[in-house]
């Protein structure tokens, strides 16, 4: 027969911090590049002014260089550089463009550079694109209030 053993109750573990109620962290700059000339709405919004229409992965190649010559010249000056966005966040981004309506779909495709990736869908402003300027700033907040 088996020797049965007294079992040890667990205690619950303690956390090792207290917070106090409402003392989280609160964000204080605007979503995207806060503070930053490049930030990713300012920059599609200019874009498509110079451009007329372009795709998505246009705009984040864009966007890549000029920062990329950015950071060649805050190197220089020996600031921090600025860190690009990924393409799968920027997308993400100009999603909500799309829904807030700022651009549309002009129906021009190109097929992709690979087979397995989906065709470039070209976009251009519009009218509300052109007239908003806290939705290209701030497109979550705008989306929410």
């Amino acid at each position: 027969m088996k020797e049965e053993r007294p079992r040890i109750k667990k205690t619950r573990k303690q956390p090792l911090r207290r917070r106090e109620p409402g003392s989280h962290m609160k964000i204080t700059t605007p979503w995207g590049r806060a503070g930053s000339a490049y930030r990713p709405g300012i920059f599609t919004k200019r874009y498509l002014e110079e451009h007329g229409e372009a795709c998505v992965a246009d705009i984040h190649y864009a966007l890549s260089e000029e920062i990329e010559r950015l950071n060649a010249a805050r190197i220089e000056e020996g600031k921090r550089p600025l860190r690009r966005p990924v393409y799968s966040s920027f997308a993400k981004y100009f999603h909500w463009f799309k829904i807030l309506g700022l651009v549309e779909p002009v129906g021009r495709r190109e097929p992709a550079v690979y087979d397995f990736l989906e065709q470039r869908v070209f976009y251009r402003m519009t009218s509300k694109g052109t007239s908003e300027e806290q939705a290209w700033l701030d497109p979550a907040r705008a989306a929410s209030g």
